[in-house]
């Protein structure tokens, strides 16, 4: 009899590199005094340094993937946000991810006769979804003011453009790593 043979399996994690052109933008910005001030109950991740006026960019991007071969042809839709609330999140650094013991200790380990740093990554910047039953994908990342104001200079100058997002899927969950809006087809890069 001869033996069944085993289901590949999937790898835990695989990067994607996708291509969409941009089709449509549709973009909104918006200003406020911070909501936590009138709602103390809601205010848990305000601190003194937190701005009282909160100001949102939103970008929504909607156009066809291009590359990979085998997403090419379907429907994608990136919602960015910036926001000046989100200044803790946006000015992170490096050393802020880095490994913890229980004590508050910076944790290190030896590689190659050095010392070098643990770090714990953030899971991504952002999420993609597959829209059930349809070829159709949807995203969405928060990102600086920065990046929003440069996304509207470019949206602004009348050319074709293309997103290309990396795209990590660990288990079920497909994280947006980076994101970049650019005049040329990152396919043809």
């Amino acid at each position: 009899m001869p033996r069944k043979s085993k289901l590949e399996k999937r790898p835990d994690e695989e990067h994607t590199h996708l291509a969409i052109r941009v089709e449509r933008c549709d973009a909104s910005v918006e200003t406020r005094v911070e909501p936590g001030i009138y709602q103390p109950q809601y205010a848990w991740d305000l601190d003194d340094d937190s701005p009282l006026y909160r100001t949102t960019t939103q970008l929504t991007f909607a156009g066809v993937t291009t590359y990979p071969e085998g997403r090419a042809g379907e429907a994608y839709e990136l919602t960015i946000y910036g926001s000046t609330s989100d200044l803790r999140r946006n000015e992170a650094t490096v050393k802020d991810v880095q490994a913890r013991d229980e004590r508050g200790s910076l944790q290190f380990r030896s590689y190659r006769g050095r010392q070098i740093p643990i770090y714990n990554p953030p899971l991504g910047m952002g999420l993609v979804d597959k829209v059930r039953g349809e070829p159709r994908w949807t995203g969405w990342l928060h990102v600086s003011p920065l990046f929003t104001s440069n996304a509207v200079a470019l949206v602004n100058s009348g050319r074709l453009l293309f997103l290309g997002i990396h795209e990590r899927r660990s288990k079920r969950t497909r994280w947006i790593q980076g994101v970049s809006l650019q005049t040329t087809d990152p396919a043809e890069e």
